[in-house]
This record gives C-alpha cells, structure tokens and sequence, in this order.
C-alpha cells in the first residue's frame, strides 16, 4: 500500500483540568476553542484549541501523566511580536500571568521553517511549549 501523510489533522494533549488549560493556552495564548459544546454534551472527549488549521486536542484525565520529554511548538505571527526584544515583551507578561518562563529565553532555534528566536514555556500541567517566532 502506498501511503501520503500530507499535513498534521491534531496533536491529543493530556490535562490535568480543562479549564486550566483553556485558561494558558485560549486566555493567555489567544488560541481560539473548538467543540466545548461537543465535550460539555459528553459527544468528543476533548475540547480542542486552534492553531492555525491545526487542532490541539485538551484531553481531561484523573490519571497520572509524565510531559517530560514532550514539547509543542506554537508558531506566532503578529505586528507586535516580531522581534526579539517584542517576544520578550511577551515572556514578561506571560511571567506576570504566573506562567513559568524557562531560564535564558528567548533563543534562536531551528524548527520546521527555518531558525529564529524562540522561547520554551511551561503550561499549567508542566508540558514545555515553544513560542516560535515565523
């Protein structure tokens, strides 16, 4: 059989609490939610956020789970967060926010289209996701 993986459909992400995640990744990260009726209707086991035409996928569980070696890599693109000194901008409010910042950030990094600056957060259940600029 001949296969043609062609783009990403969605990334499942474990979360300890729904709402704690909306509130990092749509009130702090301004990714726009999908299916909340369909989750809150018992229909799809998630709620799903935007990201660009690709969803991530926030799956509620009471079981233990360990982030530690994943990461998600969120491209931004806006007028205001265009340079280094505009993503650090950002670093401090989301540090205002009481998201954790890793230390030395913001940093250039290579990713899918190429290097530039980039900074690695942590959402509340600890998962490191990479503010990428592009």
């Amino acid at each position: 059989m001949d296969i043609d993986v062609v783009d990403v459909d969605h990334v499942a992400l474990r979360v300890s609490d729904v709402d704690r995640a909306l509130a990092f990744y749509h009130d702090l990260l301004g990714l726009p939610i999908r299916d909340r009726e369909r989750f809150e209707s018992g229909e799809v086991p998630y709620v799903a956020v935007a990201a660009g035409g690709r969803h991530l996928h926030l799956v509620p569980t009471d079981d233990p789970f360990d982030v530690g070696g994943e990461h998600v890599c969120l491209l931004v693109r806006s007028d205001e967060i265009a340079t280094r000194e505009q993503l650090t901008r950002l670093l401090d409010e989301l540090r205002e926010a009481g998201v954790t910042v890793e230390a030395g950030e913001p940093r250039k990094r290579y990713g899918a289209y190429g290097r530039d600056w980039a900074a690695y957060v942590r959402d509340p259940d600890g998962r490191r996701v990479e503010l990428k600029l592009h």
